[in-house]
């Protein structure tokens, strides 16, 4: 069986919660909630020196494109990301420019 998503895609989510006042009027600090995301992906290696354009129209040499079948909304640009093939690490870098599809979306790092 051919497998689409060969690869894994691992980042850091980090959600921050405002801080707010108790009824004694304290402040009380908000919370740093941080979650690890896995998900399949294929990702190709760019062997041939290609560029992609950001979004604000600069040419960048990436190193990987990256296909998942969404793009979570939590996932920016110059986010750290690794690539994982079974459980070694083939790559930590940071997120050029993601992009939707409407039946797929790209990542290029």
């Amino acid at each position: 069986m051919i497998r689409k998503r060969v690869h894994k895609l691992r980042y850091k989510e980090v959600v921050s919660t405002d801080g707010y006042r108790d009824e004694f009027g304290d402040w009380i600090e908000g919370e740093t909630i941080e979650t690890t995301v896995t998900l399949s992906c294929r990702a190709d290696v760019n062997s041939a020196g290609k560029t992609v354009k950001n979004h604000d129209g600069q040419d960048f040499v990436y190193s990987f494109e990256i296909f998942l079948d969404h793009i979570p909304d939590t996932m920016k640009r110059r986010m750290e990301v690794e690539i994982l093939k079974g459980e070694k690490v083939i790559l930590t870098a940071e997120v050029i420019m993601p992009f939707e599809f409407q039946h797929h979306g790209r990542i290029w790092v």
